[in-house]
């Protein structure tokens, strides 16, 4: 009698824990579609996004669409492992907006024949989506995977933009570089939520009128500004009779030729004030006193600005045509015044480096056959280790007969060198001899041994406290003079070619800013000078999630791909893949088994 009066004790007990745990789960889910949160256990915290994206999040009003190309069968694991991330991140801004935010992943290759393929490249390329080749390694063949490492987002009835998932390391997507654009997920994204919200853009002016490059060879350059700021083309040339036929309506004000002059150099510097920053864009012809003053008193009131300035008159045009060139130095006094007393000094010599891009001559083994030379004249700036959000997981940039820059030192400024050569560099001072016969050279070591001048600056951010050009001990000058700006910033490049890219001059065709059409190979110029710019006028704080680190905790490739040692039972991969798919079923049998005994240990007694 007790024993059965005890089983329905047990059984009305296990049935009160049933319904009790039932209830739990009910209230919990009611809770958790009420009230979300998640914990983000990871060492960076790789899950959870900046304070920046979430206000970026928060000003969506609208939907907000991005379709993801990265899609496939065919995606090797480091490419899944982006897939993954770009996933995880999506869902996170979606999560933010309130459901704003929609996205989908297609695989446009899908069934479709290598026609159809090519033919999609070519549209999607037009719209600015690049492809990539995966090369995987097995065993003794090549796999090559054709995929779209980008995604298109759109807002509204006339916002487009595509963004990019992928950064490479000199055109190859290893392990290192998909970490790395694991990490600049969360800045892309929201960068591009920027673009589309921004409503009040910055108003950023390209200065022309002394030899300036032309409007098509920054016009890559131009569309990508143009996508997150108001940009204009300035005239600025107090000697250009177009510039000066803007005010001839201060003729009605006075009809002293000085005081008119005076007027304009005022009127001018005014105009240039309702711009948040100017561009110097490669100028080939000297700044006059009055337009350096208008340049000085325009960042003495708060206005930034980026020079692109080339110190030598070095063309690779001329070397097409007469293969060994003189080149001078720029003959502008005021311009190289005006940056060393801001702190920066502009030295008159050509930067040559080992660690450099490559020219297509002809083989002068076999004729009418065209192979790459490594030309120092073009130097390759990495960024390896360099915290800076600027530059952080950069890939390489692209200089091309670049200068040398010797950062001074000055009080209440600081100098954050941004473009470095490499340690194998040598410079050639102005008038500089260049010869294309010197690819000869390249395996000459006497010769390559002479390139032991170090390490060289060639790009420069400058913040904190500027002074004047113009202040002057006794108080005297014709205008009037701000001394001083106590916080402001100057990006200073001694390259002007930087942010140009190659026009084909008999159909005008553009190319992307960075792309080398010789060699084929992209470079991150046109990234560099976003950032850039995005670190002077964006005041969003959005450069400053380019800092986020992704720690890799990656396999031993080599040690998993080596063969079977004579003293192993099991290869070390096949160990491994064992491990990792028995080990948690294991776990979970046991764990079932040792339950099973529990209860029957409990309800025995």
């Amino acid at each position: 009698m007790v024993k059965k009066q005890n089983k329905r004790t047990y059984k009305f007990q296990s049935l009160f824990e049933l319904i009790i745990i039932v209830v739990v789960i009910i209230v919990f889910n009611i809770l958790g579609s009420q009230y979300y949160s998640k914990f983000d256990l990871t060492k960076e915290k790789r899950f959870t996004l900046s304070e920046t994206s979430l206000e970026l999040a928060s000003k969506i009003d609208d939907k907000m669409y991005f379709k993801v190309y990265l899609e496939g069968d065919n995606l090797s694991s480091k490419f899944k492992r982006l897939r993954t991330a770009t996933l995880d991140i999506l869902r996170e801004f979606r999560d933010l907006s309130g459901k704003k935010i929609e996205f989908e992943f297609e695989n446009v290759f899908k069934d479709r024949t290598d026609k159809e393929k090519a033919e999609i490249i070519k549209q999607l390329n037009e719209r600015g989506v690049m492809y990539y080749n995966d090369i995987e390694m097995e065993a003794d063949q090549q796999k090559r995977n054709l995929i779209l490492p980008s995604a298109e987002v759109s807002y509204g009835a006339d916002k487009e933009y595509v963004v990019n998932l992928l950064n490479t390391e000199f055109g190859k997507a290893e392990e290192t570089a998909i970490n790395k654009s694991i990490e600049g997920l969360e800045y892309e994204i929201a960068n591009a939520i920027r673009k589309c919200i921004n409503k009040k853009p910055k108003k950023i002016a390209f200065l022309y009128g002394h030899g300036e490059a032309d409007e098509l060879q920054t016009d890559d350059l131009l569309a990508s500004l143009s996508e997150n700021y108001s940009i204009d083309r300035l005239l600025f040339n107090l000697g250009d009779d177009k510039f000066l036929s803007q005010f001839v309506y201060l003729t009605e004000q006075t009809k002293n030729y000085d005081t008119l002059g005076k007027l304009i150099v005022l009127k001018t510097l005014e105009k240039l004030k309702e711009y948040d920053g100017v561009i110097i864009a490669k100028p080939t012809e000297p700044l006059q006193n009055d337009e350096a003053y208008i340049l000085d008193q325009y960042i003495m009131n708060g206005g930034k600005t980026v020079w692109m300035v080339d110190p030598v008159m070095a063309e690779h045009d001329s070397l097409r045509l007469y293969s060994k060139a003189f080149f001078p130095d720029y003959n502008n006094e005021n311009l190289r015044t005006m940056l060393f007393n801001y702190g920066v000094r502009l030295n008159s010599s050509l930067l040559l480096d080992l660690n450099c891009n490559n020219i297509v001559l002809n083989d002068p083994n076999r004729a009418n056959q065209m192979v790459p030379f490594a030309w120092v004249y073009y130097p390759v700036f990495a960024f390896k280790d360099n915290p800076h959000p600027i530059v952080k997981n950069l890939e390489v940039v692209w200089g091309r007969y670049s200068g040398t820059l010797k950062p001074m030192s000055r009080k209440n400024l600081n100098v954050t060198n941004l473009l470095l050569s490499s340690d194998k560099t040598k410079l050639q001072d102005a008038p500089a001899f260049v010869d294309l016969s010197i690819v000869a050279n390249n395996q000459d070591i006497n010769y390559l041994k002479t390139f032991k001048s170090g390490t060289q600056v060639a790009g420069v951010l400058l913040e904190g406290e500027f002074k004047s050009n113009f202040k002057r001990p006794d108080k005297i000058y014709e205008f009037p003079v701000k001394e001083s700006v106590e916080k402001n910033s100057m990006i200073v490049i001694a390259d002007g070619d930087i942010g140009l890219n190659y026009v084909k001059k008999s159909t005008g065709e553009v190319y992307p800013l960075g792309f080398d059409r010789e060699t084929g190979r992209q470079f991150a110029n046109k990234k560099f000078l976003m950032n850039c710019f995005d670190y002077l006028f964006d005041e969003s704080g959005l450069i400053e999630i380019r800092t986020k680190e992704i720690n890799m905790r990656l396999l031993n490739r080599a040690k998993i791909n080596a063969p079977k040692t004579d003293d192993a039972w099991l290869k070390e991969k096949t160990y491994w893949q064992l491990f990792n798919t028995l080990l948690p079923v294991l776990m979970v049998a046991l764990f079932g088994l040792l339950y099973q005994v529990y209860r029957k240990y409990k309800y025995a007694r």
